[in-house]
């Protein structure tokens, strides 16, 4: 896998031209692209070594002036080199950093089936609250908005949601997000109630998701993966590109 020529794609399709979803919108403040809205974030900049400091600066007075979180992601190979400084200087605060990983589709896992296991493809709202039920109980809290945010997006090809059913109950779930002109499908919220880890759901979940994003025609998956998943990402095929690190500006 050529890493540099996909994350050249990736940060020109995925990060340039964010897909916005139902209550968000892409603006641009400046030199820099974000997603505002439900919520805000950092999609993509082009600063140099004496900009930085004062679009970081503005950026941040802009989102506090408004009252509202801003997320702003950084990966490895962006510049400039003091951006995640200038981040840091200006009050945002980092998450536990993750490894950006990339899965060509053409080696897409094949899982066997699991005995007792089954995933489904969320399509009504009813399927929703198994979700959001399986979520809940794999992160450790349910997130309400879920059925807002996701219940209007259930016709949309661009936007999948899987449940996996262990001995009849909704124990796992997983996202997938494709939008038209990309290469890459994105993966989020791959989690696993605990009463039901080590069965072989989590791989199910990444394998029902590459099938779709197959079948829609794209190439890539991409997971921002935290670094209890990397392991089981990297035996699926997935190849570490950058580390990354999400910075968080609270109101």
């Amino acid at each position: 896998m050529d890493l540099d020529r996909i994350l050249t794609l990736f940060d020109a399709e995925v990060r340039a031209r964010p897909a916005a979803a139902p209550g968000t919108k892409m603006e641009r403040l400046g030199a820099l692209v974000l997603l505002t809205g439900a919520f805000n974030y950092v999609s993509s900049w082009d600063l140099r070594a004496d900009t930085v400091q004062a679009a970081v600066r503005d950026c941040a007075a802009h989102f506090r002036d408004r009252g509202e979180e801003l997320l702003w992601r950084v990966y490895d190979h962006d510049e400039p080199s003091r951006l995640s400084t200038c981040l840091a200087d200006e009050g945002f605060d980092p998450d536990p950093s993750g490894t950006l990983m990339f899965l060509d589709l053409d080696d897409a896992p094949v899982i066997a089936p699991i005995d007792g296991a089954e995933v489904r493809r969320v399509r009504t709202l009813e399927d929703l609250d198994d979700f959001i039920q399986a979520n809940g109980q794999a992160f450790g809290q349910e997130e309400p908005w879920q059925r807002a945010a996701f219940g209007q997006r259930l016709g949309d090809p661009d936007f999948v949601l899987f449940t996996a059913y262990a001995q009849g109950r909704a124990a796992a779930s997983a996202r997938l997000e494709m939008a038209a002109g990309r290469s890459f499908g994105l993966l989020f919220g791959g989690g696993v109630a605990p009463a039901y880890r080590g069965l072989g759901l989590y791989r199910a979940l990444v394998a029902a998701r590459a099938t779709a994003a197959k079948a829609r025609g794209l190439r890539y998956l991409s997971i921002e993966a935290r670094d209890t998943s990397r392991p089981i990402l990297e035996r699926l095929g997935f190849v570490p590109a950058v580390r990354e690190v999400t910075w968080v500006l609270r109101p």
